[in-house]
């Protein structure tokens, strides 16, 4: 493998056709210049420089070598601009797996203000079920990951938190949707759609009914929450998400949370994660540290909006 060094005195021998004058410009010793350069020729088995009285001539040899060694060291000057930038945020990629939950609006709306303000970074985002998305992260596909409810994975580490807990949703219309106190067994034979395997909704809904002994059976099953949305909505039925993931509809007044009491959908975490150990780019560690730190702003926001709902209902 050349030495940049090597090649870098050579460079400057074939600008100033001199190694002495070489030398004066890299403030190193003509010595030095010398041996760097017999390795060089070394190295590619064949003669690179003439040496004359009144200086050095390049062979054909060292020609050949100069052309390349212009690229290579342009291509340095290159890199380093591109890692400055990479330091000052003017450029960069952050990649992120995640559920769909928080996708729209929350994590959109929240790359595109960090955009504004970095316009240089890219985003590369892969919305996949809680296991797709651990995986990302463990096989360096993702640099990120969001997850709800615990995991178990020495690999991965979690960076933040943001409590999410699970709501019954219907339209307004819904003879349930007048602010009564509801506990799980009430639901138990409404007509309801969920997520599917993929989601860890689906595994806690079953859970949650096995433990009051009910087998509930879902109209729609489906690996995508618009879609689960837009049928509850259509046929006024139960949907089962967290609030993030029906904002929107929550705002438009579409959607409704019952007044469900039920501590198993109480404590459940929305969470992010990243790869134990790796290394993250300047751009990953400022996105990172700009939306854990909306995180604990969100659960009171929540909190606050639930309540409202609530008391509206009433």
């Amino acid at each position: 493998m050349i030495n940049l060094t090597a090649g870098q005195y050579f460079l400057q021998v074939a600008r100033f056709k001199s190694i002495r004058l070489a030398a004066e410009r890299l403030h190193v010793s003509p010595s030095a210049i010398s041996r760097q350069i017999v390795k060089l020729e070394h190295e590619f088995g064949g003669q690179l420089l003439e040496r004359r009285a009144e200086g050095v001539e390049l062979t054909e040899a060292g020609r050949v070598l100069v052309e390349h060694l212009a690229v290579v060291f342009n291509r340095i000057e290159v890199a380093k601009g591109d890692i400055a930038d990479l330091h000052d945020l003017k450029a960069g990629t952050v990649s992120i797996a995640t559920v769909e939950g928080i996708t729209d609006p929350f994590l959109s709306a929240h790359i595109t203000g960090f955009r504004a303000r970095h316009p240089g970074v890219e985003f590369r985002v892969r919305i996949r079920g809680r296991e797709r998305v651990l995986e990302a992260v463990e096989q360096h596909l993702s640099q990120i990951g969001f997850v709800y409810d615990h995991y178990t994975h020495e690999g991965i580490e979690t960076v933040g938190q943001w409590r999410q807990p699970l709501l019954a949703l219907t339209p307004p219309k819904h003879p349930l949707a007048d602010g009564r106190r509801l506990r799980l067994g009430d639901l138990a034979q409404e007509p309801y759609v969920m997520p599917d395997s993929g989601f860890g909704i689906h595994h806690l809904l079953n859970r949650a009914f096995a433990k009051i002994g009910v087998t509930p059976r879902p109209i729609v099953v489906a690996d995508q929450f618009h879609f689960l949305i837009r049928h509850a909505i259509r046929n006024n039925a139960l949907v089962y998400l967290p609030l993030q993931a029906v904002m929107r509809e929550v705002t438009l007044g579409q959607l409704v949370p019952l007044n469900l009491d039920c501590s198993d959908f109480e404590h459940r975490f929305i969470y992010a994660v990243v790869r134990r150990g790796q290394h993250r780019s300047p751009a990953c560690e400022a996105f990172i540290a700009s939306i854990l730190s909306v995180f604990s702003e969100g659960e009171t926001s929540d909190a606050k909006l639930l309540a409202r709902l609530r008391a509206d209902q009433a």
